[in-house]
């Protein structure tokens, strides 16, 4: 009986320490799981503000598009040249952004890794928000108007991509949201 007893023990014993090993290890495994979870709600956090973010990046240059198409075709005369060739340039202005849009989706994961790489160059500040200003005046509900005043050298050192996008997310968001 005390023989008995005493294998009982023993294997009372191994059968505790196995279920304590599979309960830590399922303890480890609810820890990975977990963050497992939260990584992939960051994701489709990300994910969400990426599609918002797009959806509003590629409105302002399509509206201008469309716009300019629209207006292209009214003007069927030789006199009205040099009116369908500035919705030409509007048109081209307005392919270019898209496409540098896409080049910049394209490159998430320098943005996601914090490795946006700012390109600085020179340029004229009045001439570079006067376009700016002027594809986004299709956008324009009656009586609103972009009002630009610049006092200073109009020569400027940036990276003329992120401040497009900084002032055409400001512009657009103004105008979306401003009455009448």
């Amino acid at each position: 009986m005390k023989k008995l007893n005493a294998n009982l023990e023993i294997t009372v014993n191994e059968r505790t320490t196995e279920l304590q090993n599979t309960l830590k290890a399922l303890e480890a495994s609810k820890e990975e799981l977990t963050l497992s979870l939260e990584k992939e709600k960051e994701v489709n956090d990300l994910k969400s503000r990426f599609v918002t973010m797009a959806s509003h990046e590629f409105r302002t240059p399509l509206s201008t598009i469309l716009s300019s198409i629209s207006l292209l075709a009214k003007y069927s005369t030789t006199e009205d040249q040099p009116k369908r060739d500035k919705h030409i340039d509007r048109i081209k202005s307005s392919v270019k952004s898209l496409t540098d849009i896409l080049n910049e989706f394209l490159s998430l994961g320098k943005i996601e890794e914090g490795k946006v790489e700012v390109r600085a160059e020179e340029f004229d500040l009045n001439d570079f928000v006067n376009a700016i200003t002027n594809e986004l005046n299709v956008l324009l509900k009656p009586n609103q108007i972009i009002a630009n005043k610049h006092i200073g050298s109009p020569i400027t050192f940036l990276d003329s991509n992120l401040l497009k996008h900084v002032i055409v997310n400001l512009l657009s968001n103004a105008i979306k949201f401003s009455p009448e």
